[in-house]
């Protein structure tokens, strides 16, 4: 690692820290460099931890060029400061401090062990709550444990933020899914308020469905990152199209290239208009996945088993912004095209499903929910963001909970 004193001294620890506009969690960035200029690495990282419990995570999963460095004033005129690098140097070097509060007779249960619901966890425990929280999966870390490849990030973090939640009474019911093993009627029962950050987990296909070669994208992740089945897919398949631009169509783009021969993303905007990280794109690029900028799916090519062959596509072309802010597309007459392959993953988006808190569910004010004591946290209240959002919405869902039961 660079120094870290060039890094800090590299800030100008702005009066009105720009940075600080651009970070979803609200992290005081310009304190704690402040404090690691004054070498006062203890105060960093109680400034830190105050308001983000998981900086070992942000550090390496955000999208830190659009968010945190792409408002650094630093980076008008050059190079911004090194924040995510910062932030990851803190975090390397200091623990987090985590305590139970005195026992306040609550109880509440979380639905779902990713960001947002650990996040509330360590401010409910503090309130003195005590917290029991399901997760389908083994193990804790929802979406980052099932969605993100290893080869990107080490899963010995999220063990780590078990661990430690676990010391703290965090009493985690693993293979259990709320819906299926256990209804929220159940646990309502026996909890005060129920919490379920169950992330946003239904797929967009539009349509796309073959009998063999057609697999979401977080389907296809999780096929790779939990069930391990890369030998598999390599025997079934050599070529592959990942339909989407943003970081689920990387992980995906990018975990099929260490097992197939040739994997093309297709996108139908330019490069430009990409979501998903720079670095991500980048990266993919240089381990030999092509892109199809300015193209877009249309239908699957099947043979008569209904197995896929390929995809039948279309050129595109940008038009005005659209609602997104991002320029919309049309298609171009007569560029139709076919390209081969055995498999097409469908990337492009989920959406919000919170049928496993029963059939009619609807937010109501905050994160309330029209359940009586059942709130929604994360991606479930917030759709599809990133990391940091989902750790700052599960500490403001704790915070409702303490205030209307505690």
């Amino acid at each position: 690692m660079t120094n870290i004193r060039e890094l800090t001294d590299y800030c100008l620890s702005c009066p009105r820290p720009r940075c600080e506009t651009g970070c979803p969690t609200g992290n005081h960035i310009r304190d704690f460099i402040k404090y690691l200029k004054e070498d006062d690495l203890a105060g960093a990282a109680r400034t830190l931890y105050e308001v983000n419990p998981f900086p070992e995570l942000t550090s390496r999963l955000c999208d830190c060029e659009r968010q945190c460095q792409g408002h650094c004033v630093r980076g008008i005129k050059g190079e911004p400061v090194s924040i995510q690098e910062i932030e990851r140097y803190i975090s390397d070097q200091v623990k987090r401090e985590l305590q139970a509060g005195d026992d306040c007779g609550k109880k509440a249960a979380l639905i779902g062990a990713g960001p947002a619901c650990l996040a509330a966890t360590i401010d409910l425990r503090r309130a003195g709550f005590s917290v029991d929280i399901y997760e389908k999966l083994d193990s804790c870390g929802g979406a980052i444990l099932s969605g993100i490849p290893g080869y990107r990030f080490d899963k010995a973090y999220l063990v780590q933020i078990e661990k430690e939640l676990k010391e703290i009474g965090v009493n985690f019911h693993f293979r259990t899914e709320v819906g299926k093993d256990i209804r929220t009627e159940e646990l309502l029962n026996t909890y005060d308020c129920v919490l379920a950050g169950v992330g946003a987990q239904v797929e967009n296909t539009y349509g796309l469905h073959a009998s063999q070669g057609c697999e979401a994208g977080l389907d296809l992740l999780y096929s790779l990152n939990i069930l391990g089945m890369h030998e598999e897919y390599k025997k079934k398949y050599k070529g592959a199209v990942v339909w989407g631009g943003g970081n689920v169509a990387m992980d995906c783009a990018r975990s099929l290239i260490r097992i197939l021969d040739e994997v093309t993303v297709i996108y139908r905007r330019s490069r430009a208009e990409m979501p998903a990280n720079r670095d991500e794109i980048e990266d993919a690029i240089n381990e030999g996945v092509r892109f199809a900028f300015l193209e877009n799916i249309k239908e699957l090519i099947t043979d008569e088993q209904g197995r896929v062959t390929g995809a039948r596509c279309v050129k595109m072309e940008l038009g005005e912004p659209d609602e997104s802010g991002r320029r919309s597309t049309h298609e171009i007459p007569g560029s139709e095209y076919e390209i081969s392959c055995e498999l097409v993953v469908p990337a492009i988006g989920q959406k919000v499903s919170l049928a496993c808190l029963g059939a009619d569910v609807h937010l109501t004010d905050g994160h309330q929910t029209d359940i009586p004591k059942v709130y929604v946290c994360g991606d479930a209240r917030l759709g599809p963001k990133t990391v940091a959002a989902a750790i700052r919405d599960g500490r403001e869902a704790a915070a409702e909970i303490i205030s209307a039961l505690a």
